[in-house]
């Protein structure tokens, strides 16, 4: 599959490197900011901390890669997938169906992930992806404050 972004530019999607994570850092941390209904907890720099080396060492990381510019990355282990986070200028532009896709190839049986409840958006996409919620996992006494639901995708194969 090849969509073109808006900038006219094709998406590889690939392994990140440790020179990756930084650009990471900014889609997590600008994703927080510009998201009214979700408190930071975490400083900036404090959640950029995070995206070192070592974290490729204990998670799949894989970017969304536009002519250099890292739009969008996924986070995963086991089969969970901690994180998906794409930058404002490329939303909507078919870049998280492109990760989920190479996702449930990596992961052919199954795959979860947590979404918060307010994000209303993210839960729709999922669920176009195919994912369904399980209702007795969801947590309500989350560090934001703000209640996630369990979400799981299994192969109809």
């Amino acid at each position: 599959m090849t969509i073109e972004c808006a900038q006219g530019r094709l998406p590889a999607i690939r392994p990140a490197t440790a020179a990756d994570l930084p650009a990471c850092a900014v889609i997590i941390n600008d994703y927080i900011d510009q998201t009214e209904w979700l408190s930071r907890t975490k400083s900036r720099d404090e959640l950029a901390g995070f995206f070192t080396p070592e974290l490729l060492q204990k998670r799949t990381v894989l970017v969304a890669d536009v002519g250099g510019e890292i739009a969008a990355y996924v986070s995963v282990a086991d089969g969970f997938l901690y994180a998906i986070y794409i930058a404002p200028g490329y939303r909507r532009s078919g870049l998280g169906k492109m990760l989920l896709d190479e996702l449930k190839l990596q992961y052919p049986a199954q795959l979860e992930l947590t979404v918060f409840e307010l994000n209303v958006a993210a839960r729709r996409f999922y669920e176009r992806e195919g994912f369904h919620e399980v209702p007795e996992r969801r947590d309500d006494d989350t560090e934001e404050g703000v209640p996630t639901l369990l979400m799981r995708w299994r192969s109809a194969a």
